[in-house]
């Protein structure tokens, strides 16, 4: 039934060319004529007509005039010229069977389209993308094209009719043997229809559904289909229509062995095709005519129509008819026990087999052939674009080097009046100097008041209030001992390490750059107030990022203060203390080593109140982060190899 479609379709248009022929050559002169004297997008637009109305009967000079076209639009910058020229390049290479070509164009045109927004351009391109595709037999790719047309057209709510999409994509699903989806779509389509012929929508829609249930064996559900359509061809007095309808009919009467009706439409179908005289259609009725005859054992007037189908197809090409004829010609022949006429008849349908298997791949070489010569184009198109991204990343970099060049230009300027800026200045820093020792003096007769203040701040910030005690008797000492330098750099990191813990005590959790700068500055101070006794280091493991991850806000610092106080001080000799921050997959690690006493001599020293205390808060804390970890959160590791002692303390913090 495809094949009575399609060469219904093919008659009409070899019918409209030979009415048209003589129309269309005046027309060519005419445009011809104007062409001669016309100018700029006048010139322009005649060229892509002359084009247009050429491509179907001289391709070469239809592609001249659209070449033409192409160039004069580049200079003169006619985009609209440029992009319906290059659409009808692609059309012409369509139609004559050069798909790469056509791909080719296009892509050059979808390109320019999205440029300009010319969106209904983009909705013909992807339309005429999808045919090619579909001929050349990448049905996949095909259907994403329709779909983009769907979308282009739904999205910007172009006034299109998105019917037409949807009725393509049945016909693609149908030849994907997808027929669900098939039937899906032809029934979108009508959904979707708004036009005002909605008979002749209905009518196209049901012949598909009709030869989709032919194929399925549903002759019943496909003859309804058939004599709607019939029905509607009859009113409208589509003649062409009708007879493939008829002829349709009468196939399934055949089909469900109503022999009288099937006859009955079948030389109905004949009789319109005579009267047209649409050769092809003749003999599919002869054909026909001859199956049904011969399923109802009328073997001599089967004989007839079949001689007559066969006398019909001599003059036509095609393998795929001839074959059937004389399939059925032998069945006829061999069942009226005519045997050497049924011999003869069977070697013409097996002679017909192969040369329609070696026409068949032909065609699927030549496909093939065609896809890669596709695929060539685009990956032609692609190392196009990403020489020309690669060109433009180049542009980049030297724009950017320019305004690096500027702005260190512009930084060098700036330290260089810095620089003298600072030179200026010197002379002021002694006064400077001296109204900071003044104030110095100052704040010594207010420390003691500071003193309960700030002990009651740190607690709030869960640091130890013994150590905010020992560092203010500390500055109390520099500042009475008038070492005014000491003193006032003590003052200012502790000041530092007020303040930040302060700012963020109201918090639960700090960012790891913010906690570490702490843990910092609080072993800095510490070191200073035992007169530097011991060293210290921290290494940060560069894979780390200090910037995403929180931790609970001073942790650490009671396992820092107990490896200085109770490891490092009690010890003789060298002293050395490293925390370390490393990155695993789930935990930031934290690791406080010291070579102090170790972890027997500490057992034997007595902890201070506060110190119990400080440990008992960070235990309980250390408990709480156990709901995010299966792993045993803190390990404490006493280091002796009969040298050297000291404790490790190695502590998981969850990242989540």
């Amino acid at each position: 039934m495809t094949l009575l479609k399609s060469s219904s379709c093919l008659v009409i248009i070899c019918w409209l060319a030979i009415q048209t022929g003589y129309a269309q050559t005046q027309e060519i002169d005419s445009l011809q004529n104007v062409l001669a004297t016309a100018k700029d997008t006048t010139e322009i637009n005649t060229m892509n007509i002359l084009g247009a109305r050429l491509r179907s009967h001289d391709k070469e000079k239809a592609l001249e005039y659209l070449h033409q076209s192409v160039e004069k639009s580049k200079q003169i910058g006619f985009a609209q010229g440029e992009i319906q020229g290059l659409y009808s390049i692609a059309l012409t290479h369509g139609m004559t069977g050069s798909y790469a070509e056509s791909l080719d164009y296009l892509n050059r045109c979808l390109v320019l389209a999205k440029e300009h927004q010319d969106y209904e351009r983009m909705n013909y391109i992807y339309n005429s993308m999808g045919i090619v595709y579909k001929s050349i037999g990448d049905y996949p790719t095909s259907q994403s094209y329709y779909l983009k047309r769907i979308k282009l057209i739904d999205s910007l709510d172009l006034d299109q009719d998105t019917s037409s999409p949807y009725i393509n994509l049945g016909v693609l699903y149908d030849l994907m043997g997808e027929q669900d989806k098939a039937i899906e779509s032809y029934e979108k389509a009508l959904e979707v229809y708004k036009g005002n012929e909605r008979d002749e929508r209905e009518s196209t829609v049901l012949i598909n559904l009709a030869l989709i249930d032919v194929k399925n064996k549903n002759y019943k559900e496909a003859l309804e289909k058939f004599l709607k359509v019939a029905a509607y061809d009859e009113k409208q007095g589509n003649n062409i229509d009708l007879c493939n309808s008829y002829s349709g009919i009468g196939h399934c009467y055949m089909e469900m062995e109503q022999w009288a009706l099937a006859e009955e439409y079948l030389q109905k179908s004949l009789d319109l095709a005579k009267q047209l005289s649409i050769q092809q259609e003749i003999a599919i009725a002869y054909s026909r005519i001859a199956d049904l005859m011969f399923r109802q054992k009328k073997f001599n007037d089967a004989i007839d129509y079949s001689n007559k189908s066969l006398d019909a197809l001599k003059e036509m090409e095609g393998y795929e008819q001839k074959k059937d004829a004389h399939e059925i010609a032998y069945k006829i022949y061999e069942a009226a026990g005519q045997l050497p006429k049924a011999i003869h008849h069977l070697n013409q349908t097996m002679a017909y087999k192969d040369s329609l298997l070696n026409e068949t791949k032909i065609k699927e070489i030549q496909d093939l052939q065609i896809q890669h010569d596709v695929y060539l184009k685009d990956k032609e198109i692609r190392e196009n674009e990403l020489q020309l991204a690669l060109l433009n990343t180049r542009v980049a970099l030297n724009n950017k080097r320019l305004v690096y060049l500027v702005i260190i230009t512009v930084l060098l300027i700036f330290s260089a009046g810095l620089l003298y800026f600072r030179y200026r200045s010197k002379k002021r820093s002694n006064k400077v100097l001296q109204e900071k020792n003044e104030l110095i003096s100052e704040q010594k007769e207010v420390i003691e008041d500071m003193n309960t203040q700030l002990e009651k701040r740190m607690l709030r910030a869960q640091m130890n209030p013994h150590f905010i005690f020992n560092s203010l008797s500390s500055i109390r000492y520099l500042v009475s001992s008038d070492d005014k330098e000491s003193a006032l750099s003590y003052l200012n990191k502790f000041s530092k390490l007020l303040r930040q813990v302060l700012e963020t005590s109201i918090n639960v959790s700090l960012v790891l750059h913010e906690e570490i700068e702490l843990l910092k500055i609080y072993v800095e101070l510490e070191a200073l107030r035992f007169d530097n006794s011991f060293s210290y280091v921290f290494n940060i493991d560069e894979d780390l990022d200090l910037y995403q991850h929180e931790v609970p806000m001073l942790l650490v610092q009671p396992y820092i203060e107990n490896a200085i106080l109770h490891g490092l001080l009690p010890k003789e000799g060298p002293k050395k203390l490293t925390v370390s921050f490393k990155d695993e997959k789930e935990h930031v690690v934290c690791i406080i080593e010291d070579n102090g006493v170790g972890i027997g001599q500490k057992k034997n020293q007595k902890k201070s109140e506060n110190q119990s205390r400080g440990m008992s808060i960070t235990a309980k804390r250390i408990e709480a982060l156990k709901k995010f970890s299966n792993e045993e959160l803190v390990k404490i590791e006493n280091l002796d190899d009969g040298k050297e002692t000291g404790t490790k303390v190695t502590i998981l913090i969850p990242k989540d």
